[in-house]
């Protein structure tokens, strides 16, 4: 039961099924509950179990065998996906290698009354997994020598005369080499330095600019200062 509760993938009624299932096996894993006995159990009908046991048979997380317990019963054998165990359909089971599947051996649907079993709900799980994982690789990490270009420089010493373009610069490889996993990531890095600039908090002027400001003082202090006329 622990391990229904830490890999299985299902939820609500079908994950309350493979617990009832669970409770009812031995050392070996095997159970052989009455469709009676698990409809009692988990407060439902006979119709919905079998149509439970169906939908379960069909994830892979459940081994049916048709009238292989004891006294005609079903014989059932939890297997989530991911678990490591061999399973005792194999080796020195008394069930040989050669012996036939689930799919092959259970016939559908598992009782006149079952239902078709949907799928829909694992297609579109793996569909999004899928999905997902294009966009989680999307992008690429800043360069370990990553220098801004002139086009970069000039951006910033038009939008932001008042920042140095050399100490931004500096900041800016500091904390992106610094981010780790897709926050690291990025598509335009010219982009990202252009959107860095706009937020850069206001510091020092420029070399450029300081220049220009030392020579207006300079201009100011020799027309307007001591002695002037």
């Amino acid at each position: 039961m622990a391990r229904v509760w830490a890999e299985s993938k299902h939820s609500g009624t079908d994950l309350l099924m493979m617990l009832a299932i669970a409770d009812f096996a031995d050392d070996d894993g095997n159970a052989y509950p009455s469709v009676g006995t698990l409809a009692k159990k988990c407060r439902t009908t006979p119709r919905h179990v079998n149509r439970i046991l169906a939908a379960l048979r069909a994830s892979g997380e459940l081994e049916i065998r048709l009238n292989e317990g004891p006294k005609g019963t079903n014989r059932y054998r939890i297997t989530p996906q991911g678990m490591t165990q061999p399973s005792p359909l194999t080796g020195a089971s008394p069930l040989t290698p050669a012996s036939s599947t689930p799919d092959v051996h259970v016939p559908k649907p598992l009782t006149p009354m079952s239902d078709e079993p949907s799928l829909n709900h694992q297609r579109t799980r793996g569909s999004a997994r899928a999905s997902r994982s294009p966009a989680a690789e999307r992008g690429s990490r800043l360069p370990d020598n990553w220098q801004p270009t002139e086009a970069d420089i000039g951006f910033c010493r038009t939008k932001r005369p008042d920042l140095d373009p050399a100490e931004v610069a500096e900041k800016f490889r500091d904390h992106w080499h610094g981010q780790p996993g897709a926050k690291g990531r990025k598509a335009d890095w010219s982009a990202t330095w252009r959107n860095w600039v706009r937020g850069e908090k206001p510091g020092r002027a420029s070399p450029v600019a300081s220049t220009a400001l030392d020579a207006d003082e300079q201009f100011t202090a020799a027309s307007f200062g001591e002695g002037s006329a």
